[in-house]
């Protein structure tokens, strides 16, 4: 019961809600009783972080080719959105790139970078699902794969 709890609290957040949808028949005090636990305290955390690792990533990668792709968008919105997406890509030189550099950029060339941004992270969403080989530079066991059933319980 307690991987449960920790499952439902690292996506709700909440104590007593997760408690309950655990099997807990009372969940507020099993809430707290667990909370002080550092085992499960760690077990929620991991969950978490290897969920915004996830679809955490997945999600805020989708708002930033959203708005730099939206011509609706104030020029420095786009900009800015566009330079967090190179840069995340890992593409060479991308760190160095400005927004200025951006905002000069024909938008073909901003479509070509967030291209390679999004094959990029196809790519890394493919290798923590566990469907292909690491990217370069990682191993396997660098990658996390959140259908793992290891947890600090195992």
């Amino acid at each position: 019961m307690e991987r449960a709890f920790a499952a439902k609290m690292a996506v709700s957040g909440d104590p007593a809600y997760s408690a309950e949808k655990a099997g807990y028949a009372h969940a507020p005090a099993a809430a707290s009783k667990l909370m002080r636990n550092p085992d499960v305290a760690e077990e929620v955390r991991r969950r978490a972080r290897l969920r915004l690792q996830t679809e955490g990533a997945e999600v805020g990668v989708r708002v930033l080719i959203e708005l730099a792709e939206d011509v609706k968008q104030k020029g420095s919105t786009r900009g800015a959105a566009a330079k967090a997406l190179v840069q995340l890509s890992g593409i060479t030189g991308a760190a160095n790139l400005s927004e200025a550099d951006l905002a000069e950029m024909p938008p073909d060339k901003i479509r070509e970078l967030l291209s390679q941004a999004q094959r990029q992270l196809e790519a890394r969403m493919k290798v923590v699902s566990g469907k292909e080989l690491p990217i370069e530079g990682e191993s396997a066991q660098d990658a996390p794969n959140p259908d793992s059933e290891e947890s600090v319980f195992a």
